[in-house]
């Protein structure tokens, strides 16, 4: 006889290792503060380099197009101007990939709860069915 309620369960793990299972499972293997820097350190590095970036842009309009002299320049009060922005920039997308990396983790987290619960079901069905089997 078919179980209806087992060949829905088995979908429901066949889907979830389709399409999350792989990913979810090699990201559980991290705690979730090293889950969260390892996310964040990507977006740290580019958003430093994007940075730099923009103040070289920014250092060579100022000496090119607007003619001041480096050598008449107060380059600290620049110097200080630009790693406020870099600190600050790094600071804002820090903290924004953090809550990201969080509510990641978290999500993923209750996927990989509710797969166990799904195979915890899958077996208490196959214990029912040997039951029944040995019974008749």
């Amino acid at each position: 006889m078919i179980n209806e309620k087992k060949i829905v369960t088995m979908t429901k793990l066949a889907l979830y290792d389709k399409h999350e299972g792989f990913v979810d499972r090699a990201a559980s293997e991290y705690f979730r503060h090293d889950y969260i820097y390892k996310k964040n350190l990507g977006t740290r590095l580019s958003v430093g380099f994007a940075g730099i970036l923009i103040l070289l842009i920014y250092w060579l309009r100022t000496i090119f197009i607007d003619g001041i002299d480096i050598l008449e320049m107060d380059i600290i009060s620049y110097l200080t101007n630009s790693i406020l922005f870099l600190a600050a920039l790094l600071a804002l997308y820090s903290l924004f990939g953090t809550i990201q990396g969080t509510r990641q983790y978290y999500v993923m987290q209750k996927r990989l709860d509710r797969y166990s619960s799904l195979i915890k079901q899958l077996e208490k069905l196959e214990e029912k069915a040997d039951r029944k089997d040995s019974d008749t």
